[in-house]
């Protein structure tokens, strides 16, 4: 693969000293480990070659591989999620989560001044948190599937669309390509959300796809029942879809 080729990839990461599977895009793989969540979506993930959208070895690794060959990379905590910053673990009064009536405990993740940590021990009213990743100081060891690439530039902006909007509902989001101008109408109630995404998702348009040159955000200001309408209605189309589906499975 060759710097700015959009691809699709499969991986699964896990703790070397552990075997400890703690993250993967392939659902058995997450069943099997014991860290499936129903609000996952386990697929291959689209990816361009060169800009650091995996971890940086993991995005090295790529540029030697072919379609559908499989490697494991290991990686030291240099190379993957850092080594551990003793400077990033804080002692708080417990009395100012009191003031905010949280009731802080072993395990609880919460955000202090915009860091995410998780709280290692509370005792003698003081609360010790850990803002270091939970990966951090651990070699890691990834199995990295190369499914395909996608080329032309419709599937190519079709792809990297739902990687960066996948999450907004159907009914909020539109996307043409006009030449060599790619426009996107999203619902108005998603702007501050979705706002450092739109550049991202520009950026790498205009740069990797190949005859694109400008790329459109237009807000549209929807009537609220109409929109709920809508939604309900796609809700319901792929409630019946997937009725459709195992019917027909049972019946093979």
């Amino acid at each position: 693969m060759q710097e700015g080729s959009i691809v699709e990839v499969n991986y699964t990461g896990k703790v070397v000293a552990s075997n400890e599977v703690f993250d993967t895009t392939v659902e058995k793989k997450a069943v099997d480990a014991g860290i499936f969540s129903k609000n996952a979506k386990y697929q291959p993930v689209t990816v361009i070659v060169g800009e650091n959208e995996l971890l940086k070895g993991l995005d090295d690794e790529l540029k030697g591989m072919k379609i559908g060959e499989t490697k494991n990379v290991a990686l030291n905590p240099t190379e993957a999620f850092g080594e551990r910053n003793p400077k990033l673990v804080r002692v708080l009064p417990l009395r100012e989560f009191q003031k905010q009536k949280m009731n802080p405990v072993p395990g609880l993740i919460i955000e202090v001044d915009g860091r995410q940590g998780r709280i290692q021990t509370v005792s003698g009213g003081r609360v010790r948190i850990d803002f270091n990743h939970p990966l951090a100081g651990k070699d890691v060891e990834y199995e990295l599937e190369l499914k395909g690439e996608v080329k032309g530039a419709k599937d190519q902006v079709n792809a990297l669309f739902d990687k960066y909007f996948g999450m907004l509902p159907e009914t909020e989001k539109k996307m043409k390509i006009d030449g060599k101008t790619v426009e996107i109408a999203l619902d108005a109630k998603h702007t501050a959300e979705i706002a450092p995404l739109k550049k991202r998702f520009s950026d790498l348009v205009t740069k990797n796809v190949k005859g694109i040159e400008t790329v459109r955000f237009v807000e549209e200001f929807r009537e609220e029942k109409k929109a709920k309408k809508e939604a309900k209605a796609e809700k319901k189309e792929a409630k019946a879809e997937k009725k459709e589906a195992e019917t027909e499975k049972k019946s093979k």
